[in-house]
């Protein structure tokens, strides 16, 4: 049952020190440790008020956080950006997307269960199966010869990086004192920015075979491994003192943990089948669509009303506006994430004729700016206290107006797009990744990896749902522009015989991942100037006005998420001194 400790419960703040203080614990079974205002831990032996010393072990594991969400940053850079690529080299097209979302499905499912189960078990060893789990899914991406095997590489991926994400930013935060989480969410930052022209190496790497992304990735999670291995050492989890292993694990909501992610599974395969692989209306969309529903209502009731321990307790939720108001910030600014990452490379290449290695150059915006965004975000809010809002709220009206402006560029040139794509990208960071570290401030100590772990799965759905939007927006407009450009260029030119229909399918798929002048060199009838004109004329005209109503989409979001951050409200009350965990 829930506990209250009275008010006049007395902590010792220094030797000859003592203040009254409001002590609440809500934790079921809890008799070793109290929470100050139902927020801070106290009374479990140590000195909350007293920083960590600075020494080689805190070193370390500042490192192997670091190293933790780059690898999980990274990846996406490395291998989403250059997706259809993959898929043709592949010979499997058609899966293009489940190459791009397979990583993230597995993410948005895993993450639920993930988060409790680090603030229970502990850090260290989740930490360690985090980095293990992403170098076999590089092994995997590398070493596999077909595209399902592929698909099962990112899926792996997509584990060990919500994994990696989620411990760097829990540990992160709990090791430092809370006003300071912001300045250290900047300092780990640092180093991702060599990484930060991630698709530039790509570019340079699938000149040779893009199957040596996964020999670097997987060098640098060994790194991380062996970082966290020896460097990482924490003490018995808060919530798990005087209890015994077998009490711990019957503490694990099991039902909870594989129903949420059954669930979530379900529901996003069906979501990303639809309109993709199969009908919207067909038996094999409709199908997990309702049957993820349903069980990701009965998994709600059951953690409502009969778990006894359930995967995320109410106490979490300890300041409920604001945090809601970064939960649908962190969900709008996850699905306008989608169209600057995974669709800028294509228009790159179907619209401004970008061969691999310009559009390895075009894309280094992507990790530059949402890195240099993210970091600046972060020392805003370590400067201003009482801004976390406005700054929220700044980097999403930025986010919104960019991304709408890139609607408007012009297709015949390439330096329209700079402006806006470079304020989208650094909105997106600003907005997304400081939001994920701002929640923890109002969340119980012992549950930062369950917020954490949240975020994460609200965003990597969010993510899943962008691809199938956009993606779904993007084919039906292409396959409509199609019958009215490319149809009639092909007729102007007289490019016309019993495989023409199948010509120009094949070269509207091809043209997401090479120039027209590279398909052309196959075909006698391109090669002609006048003819290659009409036909590029035609194609690019397509593709531009499939961007232009994907990016009109994303105003919609960008709005609901200025919406949101106006909600968030002062957390200066927030911003103190204590160290939710010694070390």
């Amino acid at each position: 049952m829930d506990e209250e400790v009275p008010p006049s419960t007395q902590a010792t703040r220094g030797a000859d020190e003592l203040e009254a203080i409001s002590t609440i614990s809500r934790v079921p079974g809890n008799a070793n440790y109290y929470e100050k205002g139902g927020l801070r831990t106290e009374g479990d032996g140590y000195d909350h008020t007293q920083q960590n010393e600075v020494n080689l072990s805190f070193v370390l594991v500042l490192i192997g956080c670091a190293i933790g969400l780059s690898s999980s940053q990274v990846y996406a850079l490395l291998y989403l950006t250059i997706g259809t690529v993959i898929a043709v080299d592949l010979g499997r097209p058609d899966l293009f997307v489940w190459m791009l979302s397979g990583g993230i499905l597995a993410m948005g499912s895993l993450a639920p269960f993930i988060g409790p189960l680090a603030d229970l078990l502990g850090r260290r060893f989740i930490f360690l199966a985090g980095y293990l789990v992403s170098i076999i899914g590089c092994v995997v991406c590398s070493a596999t010869p077909t595209a399902e095997g592929f698909v099962a590489g990112q899926v792996l991926l997509g584990l060990g990086a919500v994994t990696l994400e989620m411990l760097a930013i829990a540990v992160t935060s709990e090791i430092v004192p809370t006003s300071k989480r912001p300045s250290f969410l900047a300092l780990i930052l640092l180093l991702i920015i060599p990484w930060s022209p991630g698709t530039y190496y790509a570019g340079l790497l699938i000149k040779h075979s893009w199957r040596w992304i996964g020999l670097v990735l997987a060098i640098w999670n060994l790194i991380g491994l062996m970082v966290i291995f020896f460097g990482y050492h924490p003490g018995p989890r808060v919530n798990a003192l005087g209890r015994s292993r077998k009490h711990i694990v019957q503490r694990i909501d099991f039902v909870g943990g594989f129903g949420v992610f059954a669930g979530i599974l379900i529901f996003l395969y069906g979501l990303n089948s639809g309109g993709i692989t199969s009908p919207w209306k067909s038996a094999r969309v409709l199908a997990p669509l309702v049957l993820g529903i349903v069980v990701l209502i009965m998994i709600a009731i059951y953690e409502h009303r009969w778990a006894p321990y359930p995967l995320f307790p109410r106490r979490m939720i300890h300041s409920a506006r604001p945090f809601w108001a970064i939960i649908l910030v962190i969900f709008s600014a996850g699905v306008n994430y989608v169209p600057l990452v995974v669709f800028w490379p294509v228009e790159a290449i179907a619209v401004f004729q970008g061969d691999r290695e310009t559009v390895s150059v075009w894309t280094i915006p992507i990790g530059a700016c949402i890195l240099g965004g993210a970091i600046f975000s972060a020392l805003l809010l370590a400067t201003f206290r009482k801004g976390a809002q406005w700054t929220i709220l700044l980097f999403c009206c930025v986010q919104t107006v960019a991304t709408g402006c890139l609607a408007i560029v012009n297709k015949d040139n390439v330096s329209s797009a700079w402006a806006p794509l470079v304020l989208a990208l650094f909105a997106t960071g600003g907005a997304l990744v400081p939001s994920q570290l701002i929640i923890t401030t109002i969340t119980p100590d012992d549950l930062i990896a369950s917020v954490a772990a949240f975020t994460l799965a609200v965003r990597a759905q969010a993510q899943v749902i962008g691809i199938g939007i956009f993606y779904n927006e993007f084919e039906k407009v292409v396959t409509k522009r199609t019958y009215e450009y490319v149809v009639p260029a092909f007729i102007k030119i007289g490019f016309l015989d019993a495989e023409t229909r199948q010509t120009i399918t094949s070269m509207m798929s091809s043209l997401t991942s090479i120039p027209l002048r590279e398909f052309a060199l196959a075909y006698p009838q391109l090669k002609d100037q006048i003819s290659y004109a009409i036909v590029l004329e035609a194609t690019t005209d397509v593709f531009a006005a499939a961007f232009k109503h994907m990016w009109y989409i994303t105003i919609a979001f960008g709005v609901f998420a200025c919406v949101a951050s106006a909600f968030i409200g002062d957390l200066s009350q927030y911003m103190d001194n204590h160290v939710a965990v010694r070390m």
